[in-house]
């Protein structure tokens, strides 16, 4: 039985009338800042990759290790940020994290022409990360605020398709930058979608009126006898206690997240395998097909009728399998992106369904430390799978690891997907 709607989620929906709702044209601005957004953030992972590939002696490893300076401000800073974005209104936090985030994109190549050595570049993509916790959060935070819930799956289907847009761009754009251009350029033409991101973020930000007051959206009420910062910090861990029906979609994100820290590293030199020596080229068409699949999902997502969308989540899960043996077999590039896009495909509906139904669950008070913990979670379990099959690929051979790992996925994803759920299916509002 879904439990009634609590006075948080009632006030939430009464100041979305009140003129917080996300109009036809601001959506349209919206959906252009996150294309512009994540193309500056697939640009700045391609380059990342690029530069592993070209310039270290272990690509792998090396990724690996970008990965841990990556997430580690996940670990120190979660629950600082996730309590921040809840007191904080959303719309600046998105605006500034932004504006700081392109600003030090640009220091990348600096660093790395002057000391030759991917430590400076790795603390720049610490503080980078830091700018990921808050900002991340506070657009999953924000979005149930001013988009009516009946909505959510079709918003988060277009914002995804709109991402999508950017991750193909970032891919495309990259490949094409980092072998005809320059690889520096890469970092500075990131460093400048950040910016314009801001900029179009900053207008949404002044037509979205201000969030209802405090009193108007109450957190749940804190245990007898506990106050204080950690007390606060934790409240996101007793949410997901209060409401165990948004464990199912946790658990997808986390395995999605899983499998691609594992994909990635294994990826990569796969792809090196079948790409001319010397190019990044492979790996901008691998993640243009894994991007086209992606679109491709987003709309399969959002035409899903409410009835079949777990059923739809396992037949997504399962189509992990032959897409990693597609990727992992593959003795030419047009095979291996096939395979990409299949990987793309089935991944997409499982993000935009498992986040409407995190979207709708989780009370609006406690919403940016619930989401600061997921991000905990799945960036823990990126990291932990892009070392892990980074070893077990080269001691037992990348291409049946990355068929085990797709095999894992379509066995473990439909029961994570067919865990019960508030009303049936959160997602199905």
């Amino acid at each position: 039985m879904k439990p009634p709607p609590d006075r948080g989620d009632q006030a939430a929906s009464a100041a979305a009338g009140r003129g917080r709702r996300l109009t036809a044209a601001m959506l349209a601005v919206f959906a252009a800042a996150q294309t512009i957004s994540l193309f500056g953030d697939r640009l700045n992972n391609f380059s990342l990759a690029a530069m592993a590939s070209r310039f270290a002696a272990d690509p792998s490893m090396q990724l690996a290790w970008i990965y841990l300076a990556m997430y580690l401000p996940v670990f120190l800073l979660a629950p600082l940020a996730g309590l921040l974005i809840d007191r904080l209104d959303k719309r600046w936090v998105l605006v500034v994290t932004d504006l700081v985030r392109g600003l030090l994109v640009m220091l990348i190549p600096v660093l790395f022409v002057r000391y030759g050595s991917f430590l400076p570049v790795m603390m720049i993509v610490f503080l980078l990360t830091t700018g990921n916790l808050f900002f991340l959060p506070a657009k999953s935070g924000l979005l149930p605020e001013i988009v009516p819930p009946g909505r959510l799956v079709r918003i988060n289907s277009i914002l995804w398709g709109a991402g999508v847009a950017g991750f193909i761009g970032g891919f495309l754009g990259g490949g094409l930058i980092f072998d005809y251009w320059s690889w520096a350029a890469c970092f500075y033409l990131d460093g400048a979608t950040y910016l314009v991101s801001a900029l179009l973020l900053l207008s949404v930000a002044m037509r979205v009126g201000p969030p209802a007051p405090a009193s108007a959206i109450p957190a749940p009420p804190p245990a007898a006898g506990r106050a204080g910062f950690w007390h606060d910090a934790a409240e996101g861990v007793r949410e997901l206690r209060r409401r165990p029906s948004v464990l199912g979609p946790l658990l997808v994100q986390a395995l999605i997240f899983f499998g691609a820290g594992g994909f990635s590293v294994l990826a990569l030199v796969l792809i090196q395998g079948v790409s001319a020596e010397g190019s990044s080229m492979g790996l901008a068409a691998a993640g243009l097909c894994a991007g086209v699949g992606m679109a491709l999902g987003s709309v399969f997502a959002e035409r899903l009728s409410p009835g079949r969308r777990r059923a739809g989540s396992a037949c997504c899960f399962a189509l992990m399998a032959p897409a990693a043996a597609a990727v992992a077999l593959a003795r030419s590039l047009p095979v291996l992106c096939a395979g990409a896009m299949l990987g793309g495909l089935s991944a997409a509906p499982l993000i935009v369904l498992s986040e409407t139904a995190l979207q709708t669950e989780i009370s609006p008070g406690v919403r940016g430390r619930v989401f600061a913990l997921r991000e905990v979670l799945t960036r823990s379990l990126f990291l932990l799978s892009s070392f892990l099959f980074s070893m077990l690929g080269a001691a037992c051979g990348r291409p049946a690891v990355m068929v085990a790992l797709g095999v894992f996925l379509a066995i473990t994803g439909p029961a994570a997907a067919a865990m019960p759920r508030a009303g049936g299916n959160v997602a199905e509002h």
